[in-house]
């Protein structure tokens, strides 16, 4: 009965190091996929924020997506596949040309991640809203349990997963996949 014990502990422990393994070897493989995305697709100056990259299924086709947090140089990006635009206005400030972390997408294809014709979303910011110390950038899964909580303060129906981004003032900002173009919703804030 002991050497049971020691053998199912053993395998326990044989199983976590496999996993642990297999889920930062994933990582790895996303940071890369990500990476020459960026350079193939985007520029090849742009940096990759690699901490950030996530996967969800943002457009709600059923196929996996990558977001992350990514440097332009410029906008001036090497597809006709890319969709741009600025979703972060701050009222009475002063437009800027300086370049701050945005948000790049990635739609899936079944064709995989070696296509060209990959429709790419870039979610210019102009606020540096995204360099915030405490930034994050978070995915909600449509089966997580808040999913349905978080959806609901939405001026749309959601088919896809969310991108929450939270701010200084604890207050969650999100981002959402609305017929054909990412929204930001940021919610009043409460007094």
């Amino acid at each position: 009965m002991m050497f049971l014990n020691k053998l199912f502990i053993l395998l326990i422990l044989a199983t976590s190091v496999s996993l642990s393994c297999n889920a930062e070897n994933n990582l790895d493989k996303n940071i890369d996929i990500t990476s020459d995305l960026i350079k193939r697709l985007v520029s090849s100056k742009a940096i990759l924020d690699t901490s950030t990259v996530r996967q969800g299924d943002f457009n709600g086709d059923g196929l996996t997506d990558i977001a992350a947090i990514f440097m332009p140089d410029s906008v001036n990006f090497n597809t006709s596949n890319i969709k741009a635009n600025n979703l972060w206005h701050v009222t009475g400030a002063a437009s800027s040309d300086k370049f701050h972390k945005s948000i790049v997408i990635f739609h899936g294809r079944k064709k995989g991640w070696s296509s060209n014709d990959i429709k790419t979303h870039i979610l210019l910011d102009y606020t540096g809203a995204l360099e915030t110390p405490s930034f994050e950038l978070i995915v909600n899964h449509a089966g997580d349990n808040d999913y349905k909580n978080n959806i609901s303060y939405l001026p749309v129906k959601l088919k896809g997963d969310l991108i929450i981004i939270p701010t200084e003032a604890g207050i969650d900002t999100y981002i959402y996949f609305d017929k054909d173009d990412y929204k930001l919703f940021e919610p009043d804030e409460m007094p």
